[in-house]
């Protein structure tokens, strides 16, 4: 399980209840990272793999530590705004450190679905600065 919110990419969801909408992300993962996903289902959480490897998803009502991070994050590109505006709901991707590119994707996926920005290492990304980010990185995670 994610011991806290820094062991995650926290993912803003336009709305008021966590929406567990896999098919839309597998189909996303697919279009838009040519990334197959699949998913295990454990209580509230949810296991999804990418390439051989799975990690956990869960998705809870946003808290005020969130806001908090993404606008101390918050390079003034408007992300903060939609993410305080919308998105009352917050993903969280386990991560295995920052290099992590497998979470990454599946954070990006999400982000496709949910219409909000992805929190993480004292960054306020969106789909398009998570695919840069994983230029970057040039890491596997198919």
């Amino acid at each position: 399980m994610i011991a806290s919110p820094t062991d995650a990419w926290r993912v803003f969801q336009q709305g008021d209840v966590p929406r567990d909408a896999f098919a839309a992300w597998q189909r996303h993962a697919k279009q838009f990272f040519d990334a197959a996903i699949e998913l295990e289902r454990r209580g509230d959480a949810l296991r999804v793999s990418i390439g051989g490897a799975a990690r956990v998803v869960f998705g809870r009502t946003r808290e005020e530590a969130d806001l908090r991070d993404a606008l101390a994050a918050d390079a003034g590109g408007g992300l903060y705004d939609l993410a305080e505006r919308r998105c009352r709901v917050v993903w969280l991707v386990e991560r295995e450190g920052a290099q992590d590119a497998k979470a990454l994707v599946l954070a990006a996926a999400i982000a496709t679905v949910a219409l909000g920005p992805i929190l993480g290492d004292g960054r306020l990304l969106g789909v398009r600065s998570a695919r840069e980010e994983l230029e970057r990185l040039a890491a596997p995670y198919r």
